[in-house]
């Protein structure tokens, strides 16, 4: 959209004029407010204030990045920059600006709030609902809206690898072959590339070969904080992973104290400037080399994003996973690649970047990608994990690959966690798991808080219990464990009738023994004499248990079963 030369200088002259303001009063933002409405949040029962703001009358025909500022006075406050510092920055640099105010609401927390965002998150997109932004032309770019609690920032499209300098000798000739091959074809009066500088984006530029980042952020905290990596699948770097079918949530880490990043995939750049085929990821010959130096870009900056590089997490799903599976082993670092190029030397153009720096991991969760078939990676020292999958995933997903990595994990005693998850496909953890009996969202959490925030002293968790509770169908020999966050005392259990197994008909204790595994997470009872049929049960779960740092339960936690009246195993 063009301006006058009038109007360009009125906009000059008022953008000057807020930069010198040092006032909290969102006011001086009201010449460029769009909307102002409520929204209603049903699980807080509240309608609350929101408002709209763009630099410019509409977005024209481009679509542009949205910041959903969130304020609450109930919140701990972590990023000590003012409010409109930061608003009228990223108005002035043509995000669409939305914001929501809380007033003082301690309720207003995640996950409390998270499914009540997930709805304000669907309508900044009008997905399954209709669209916040559409009436007052305003176009935001696919699924880059950054939720920042207050005193928070975003940095964006940080560079952090590059294939034309980072990438091993043959990647360029193999970008080049699938586009002659898949893109050159498809477009009319596209030339074939006879060299890697010839390759044109749908603009005819030169291809571009950088893989980026973008952090939210704390501005001015006077603490350093966990990390929490998602391992992008898209090629726009969807912020929370795209939106979920029936609405349900995302993971809004940053509203529990983290610092959030979205870190990009080792995509074939074809796939990035034109559209996804089979040939979409060069992450066989280069991907343990573009993770690790995204992890190392991290470790480099985290002063200045006020990172504690002691607790990085990261979760990965689809081809997001194979970064997790990789950078889950601590000598990450000594690794190779699993494939070369052939007739090609080794080495690389230029050396990778951020030399010097760690790139570990310390907590992940991963499934459903390319990393279920790389299990030679798994080591005895991998980082705790999550392994998920759901249940109506794709058969080579569910009896193949998942199986396979879950009997290595196993093997190895490594410190995870498996979610089968009931009734959902490709899909990141969410909901309520009826056949485990667990609220998988809310494990996610239990999990990355525990060994992400050891200085908060958090309480160890039970994640799971098998079998669940009230179920009436066990059959006698069926397992029965307790699984725990972060790994636990083993003396507090066996010394101390940490965990008892008791009949409830005569209430006496079920004769036993407890075994430890999973790197001293998951407890499993092996009774003297088989449970009975018919008869009930109950596990007790002594609040007096504690996990290695010394940090007891806190609360009691029971589950009751039954024994079918079928024939035992």
């Amino acid at each position: 959209m063009k301006r006058t030369f009038i109007g360009s200088v009125i906009i000059a002259l008022i953008i000057s004029s807020l930069a010198s303001l040092a006032s909290s009063d969102l006011s001086v933002l009201n010449p460029y407010l769009k909307k102002s409405s409520e929204w209603k949040f049903p699980d807080l029962g509240k309608e609350l204030p929101l408002r709209i703001y763009y630099l410019e009358d509409s977005t024209g025909s481009d679509d542009k990045d949205v910041v959903l500022y969130l304020k609450n006075r109930a919140w701990k406050r972590i990023g000590q920059e003012d409010d409109l510092s930061i608003l009228q920055d990223y108005i002035n640099k043509k995000f669409i600006v939305i914001t929501v105010d809380f007033g003082n609401d301690p309720k207003a927390n995640s996950p409390f709030i998270d499914n009540d965002l997930n709805g304000l998150y669907n309508a900044v997109f009008g997905f399954k609902t209709p669209s916040l932004l559409d009436d007052i032309n305003l176009k935001p770019r696919q699924y880059r809206c950054f939720v920042l609690p207050e005193g928070y920032r975003v940095a964006t499209d940080l560079v952090y690898w590059e294939f034309d300098k980072h990438g091993v000798y043959g990647s360029l000739e193999y970008i080049m072959e699938t586009y002659n091959n898949e893109i050159v074809p498809k477009v009319p009066g596209m030339k074939p590339a006879q060299k890697p500088s010839d390759m044109v984006d749908r603009q005819g530029n030169p291809f571009d070969y950088r893989i980026k980042m973008d952090i939210v952020y704390p501005s001015e905290s006077n603490e350093e904080l966990p990390a929490f990596v998602y391992s992008e699948t898209q090629q726009n770097r969807n912020v929370h992973g795209g939106l979920t079918e029936d609405g349900s949530h995302l993971n809004w880490f940053q509203l529990r104290g983290y610092v959030y990043i979205v870190m990009g995939h080792c995509f074939n750049p074809c796939v990035t400037h034109y559209w996804h085929f089979n040939g979409f990821t060069l992450d066989h010959w280069n991907g343990l080399a573009c993770y690790s130096a995204g992890m190392r870009y991290i470790y480099a900056n985290a002063e200045k994003y006020n990172i504690n590089t002691d607790h990085i997490g990261m979760m990965g799903i689809s081809k997001g996973q194979y970064a997790v599976t990789r950078l889950s082993d601590p000598n990450n670092a000594k690794g190779t690649e699993s494939k070369t190029f052939a007739g090609f030397p080794e080495g690389t153009p230029q050396p990778q970047p951020c030399p010097g720096y760690p790139s570990k991991i310390h907590a992940g969760w991963q499934g459903m990608g390319m990393g279920l078939w790389e299990s030679e990676y798994i080591t005895p020292d991998y980082v705790p994990t999550i392994l998920a999958c759901g249940e109506n995933d794709r058969d080579v997903i569910t009896k193949e690959g998942t199986p396979h990595f879950l009997k290595r994990l196993k093997e190895l005693d490594v410190n995870h966690i498996y979610l089968f998850m009931e009734g959902l496909g490709h899909s990141l953890s969410y909901g309520y798991d009826k056949r485990l009996g667990v609220d998988r969202y809310k494990l996610v959490i239990d999990f990355f808080d525990r060994y992400l925030k050891p200085e908060e002293k958090l309480p160890p968790v039970v994640l799971m219990v098998t079998p669940r509770n009230e179920k009436t169908d066990v059959l006698p020999g069926d397992e029965i464990s307790v699984h725990f966050a972060p790994a636990m005392n083993e003396k507090s259990i066996f010394n101390k009738n940490g965990i008892r197994v008791i009949r409830i008909c005569d209430n006496k204790d079920v004769e036993g023994k407890w075994q430890v595994s999973h790197a001293g997470t998951k407890f499993t009872f092996i009774p003297v004499q088989a449970f009975e049929n018919s008869e009930q049960y109950r596990i007790v779960v002594s609040s007096r248990v504690k996990d290695r740092a010394g940090v007891s339960m806190g609360k009691e936690k029971q589950i009751q079963f039954r024994i079918s009246d079928k024939l035992g195993k």
